[in-house]
């Protein structure tokens, strides 16, 4: 299966429902760039943060930005954006 949406994922290394989240992409093959805002450094994470609230005013991982942001791990919404 090939998804011509652009999904970026934004998550923190130690969270568990980002992990389940990037497995549920990975084994729908849905290709998403990841990033992974406690593994930047203070600058980076600055603006990382600041680009999710744009998104996603209260800042919660994981946050899917497909064409909208899908808030935490929420198996409907991805399945209705990207299946």
């Amino acid at each position: 299966m090939t998804i011509m949406k652009k999904v970026t994922v934004y998550t923190l290394s130690t969270c568990a429902a980002c992990k389940k989240m990037k497995q549920f992409l990975e084994e729908n093959g849905i290709a998403y760039s990841q990033v992974e805002v406690d593994r930047l450094d203070s600058s980076e994470q600055w603006l990382a943060t600041k680009e999710l609230a744009k998104h996603n005013p209260q800042v919660s991982y994981p946050t899917a930005v497909v064409e909208d942001a899908i808030i935490g791990y929420d198996i409907e919404a991805l399945k209705a954006k990207l299946l």
